[in-house]
């Protein structure tokens, strides 16, 4: 993907990249994605209201939302807050009682008709029931009086301290329509601590400082940067929900991409993450990030490619390499694998640090997004590792 210099390429230029060399690129950028995701949610509350659609359908997962659930996720922060739906809509005995209720990987979301709006939609206790899963309980109230920087919860004897209690505080489930939010969202959302912060295994085999809410697990993780240390457990996807209807074969998934104006025709394949977490761009192909949404989906689209051809491969031109010379207002077309075709046009092109998350996140509506690379080269060993920028391309549906 490196450039071979800052403004110029020349197609036929080649370089030895090997294949680990060539996903540096994405390396920086890609890190810190779930983290990004969660600090939208710590940092900044969650996303502005939106408007749901009649039904959203996600290939990631295969399930789609409508009705009451689908309004919910929406206006209460979507794929930051919730995750991506692992059920469909089904009925559920929960805490003795028959309801319709849809998994998350972070929540449950429940209907429950009998309560007037906009208490219809409320959120699983799954800590509660994670713990009692594993026959733990709630922890042993050593000291029921609050630290300094700390708030006591009279009703459980447990307090919340320092970056957990600021997360907390940022984030809930609206109830009363007015800006920010209030105790009543936060405990909407997270509900009352059932332990104090404490050392935990978790599934990736590393111990972290973890404290316990009825509704969600936080998670201290001290090696990512400052504003991005506080994660919420994935406790959704860690119940392992039993389904009753088998996730949707998606036609949606994005097989070919065309850019008119620079003569380019170019396959797409799906790419996601290694068990390093790293990215894997494919060699030759586009790589559509399968965790984004596909193409009508209402949200970002999120593509990648090599801007430079292998050394191995001189021959196949690297599929991104053009990508730098579009002009605002030209179309991109992408082909999903039922046939269907949307048309994006190009609305910005942007140099940004590799660590400038931001653009490949959620959006709340349509749109894609082109990562590529750009800038000054890194050069270990006489080969180029990496470049100092991501040159990413915005571009909206044409009916937006």
């Amino acid at each position: 993907m490196p450039l071979r210099n800052h403004h110029v390429l020349d197609p036929l230029d080649t370089i030895k990249l090997g294949k680990h060399r060539a996903r540096r690129c994405h390396l920086a950028l890609w890190h810190t994605v779930t983290i990004a995701l969660l600090m939208i949610l710590v940092n900044s509350g969650v996303t502005p209201a939106l408007a749901a659609p009649k039904e959203r359908c996600f290939s990631a997962t295969g399930y789609c939302l409508s009705g009451e659930i689908a309004t919910f996720w929406a206006q209460n922060g979507g794929l930051a807050v919730f995750g991506y739906p692992i059920t469909a809509l089904q009925r559920e005995e929960i805490e003795g009682t028959q309801i319709d209720v849809q998994w998350f990987e972070r929540h449950r979301l429940e209907l429950h008709p009998e309560l007037a709006p906009p208490y219809r939609v409320q959120l699983g206790r799954l800590g509660v029931e994670h713990l009692a899963r594993q026959g733990r309980g709630t922890s042993q109230i050593t000291d029921a009086t609050p630290a300094p920087g700390c708030r006591l919860f009279p009703e459980t004897s447990h307090q919340v301290c320092g970056a957990l209690l600021q997360a907390w505080k940022s984030a809930g489930v609206e109830r009363d329509g007015r800006r920010g939010t209030s105790d009543p969202e936060h405990l909407a959302l997270f509900g009352q601590p059932l332990t104090d912060e404490q050392p935990e295994v978790l599934r990736d085999g590393h111990s972290y400082i973890v404290q316990w809410f009825e509704r969600a697990r936080m998670e201290i993780h001290p090696d990512q940067p400052e504003r991005s240390r506080i994660l919420f457990g994935l406790l959704g996807t860690e119940l392992s929900p039993q389904a009753v209807v088998p996730p949707q074969t998606s036609l949606t998934h994005p097989v070919r991409i065309v850019f008119p104006s620079l003569n380019l025709d170019e396959a797409i394949s799906p790419a996601g993450l290694n068990s390093a977490g790293m990215p894997v761009v494919p060699k030759h192909d586009v790589g559509w990030y399968s965790l984004s949404a596909a193409p009508g989906e209402g949200e970002n689209v999120v593509l990648w490619g090599h801007v430079l051809r292998f050394s191995d491969e001189p021959q196949i031109p690297a599929p991104f390499a053009k990508v730098k010379n579009l002009h605002l207002g030209a179309k991109i077309i992408i082909y999903n694998r039922g046939g269907d075709a949307v048309t994006y046009l190009v609305t910005q092109q942007i140099w940004v640090q590799p660590n400038q998350v931001e653009y490949i996140l959620p959006q709340g509506r349509e749109r894609l997004t082109l990562i590529s690379c750009i800038g000054d080269q890194v050069i270990v060993d006489g080969e180029v590792t990496d470049m100092s920028h991501r040159l990413v391309t915005i571009a909206v549906p044409v009916n937006t």
